[in-house]
């Protein structure tokens, strides 16, 4: 079981420690938080001195955005030319591909489509079997999808961690999985949830507007009877934290072999 620290940040390099065989560095919900050239080369200066993996992040993208991470993945390429890099926008992988072939693509938790909100739990105990299985099945289960993976390079996918539990027993052995504790992201959108939030005046103003970085100084919690777990509104999007890791012969069983640690909401 490999197990990696999940940053977007890199002065959350302070949490790593020796248990730790590889470090995420990126974003997966904003294509303006792209790092600079300093935060890259201090992150993989980082990782070659410590001796560990390295695992770029990226986000799903516009046009612009593109451009913007295309510059991020060539500088690590240049040092790291086999990175894994998780991809949530298949405009995205493709870019992987025309930058290296050697790079290495990771589905990303975007694109491994479960149903995630805790509001579930209210109704589980109340459903049928086959509505139960559907509700804890990923579209990795579809023999078809996993087959279009493979053709293209694609051997392992990210995964969160949803209340409801998963069944990934059909899978297989040809996807490798990994599982992120402790934040499970629901939903994402292009419309920033924190633009302007400390001003009044544009109180209600929602729409891809000028970003002056508030998701880095603000979250938000959100609760509501129908849900058992309290939302966590940070940027773009929306998560709840489910702290429980599975056992050893659970993680075996669902053929999860990475564990993918978030000391802070990877924003």
């Amino acid at each position: 079981m490999e197990r990696a620290l999940f940053i977007a940040k890199s002065k959350n390099l302070k949490y790593f420690s020796p248990q730790l065989t590889r470090i995420y560095f990126g974003t997966e919900f904003c294509q303006r938080l792209f790092p600079s050239k300093h935060e890259i080369e201090r992150v993989m200066d980082f990782v070659q001195e410590n001796n560990c993996a390295l695992t770029l992040v990226t986000p799903y993208v516009t046009n612009e955005g593109l451009q913007n991470w295309r510059a991020v993945i060539e500088q690590v390429a240049a040092r790291d030319p086999r990175c894994e890099v998780v991809f949530n926008d298949w405009g995205l992988f493709r870019l992987l591909r025309d930058i290296s072939p050697d790079l290495k693509p990771v589905l990303g938790r975007l694109m491994t489509k479960i149903k995630r909100g805790p509001r579930l739990m209210k109704v589980m105990d109340k459903l049928p079997p086959d509505a139960l299985k559907h509700l804890q099945s990923t579209n990795l289960s579809v023999e078809p999808y996993r087959t279009f993976l493979l053709d293209r390079g694609i051997t392992r996918a990210e995964l969160d961690h949803p209340l409801q539990d998963m069944q990934l027993n059909g899978i297989g052995s040809s996807i490798h999985l990994s599982l992120y504790i402790p934040f499970v992201y629901v939903t994402t959108t292009r419309f920033c949830l924190s633009a302007s939030c400390d001003k009044p005046e544009e109180k209600g103003m929602v729409g891809i507007l000028p970003c002056k970085q508030e998701c880095q100084k603000y979250t938000f919690s959100l609760d509501n009877p129908v849900m058992e777990t309290s939302l966590i509104r940070k940027g773009t999007t929306i998560f709840f934290k489910n702290d429980k890791i599975p056992k050893g012969e659970e993680l075996s069983e669902k053929k999860i072999d990475w564990l993918v640690f978030q000391p802070e909401i990877p924003i």
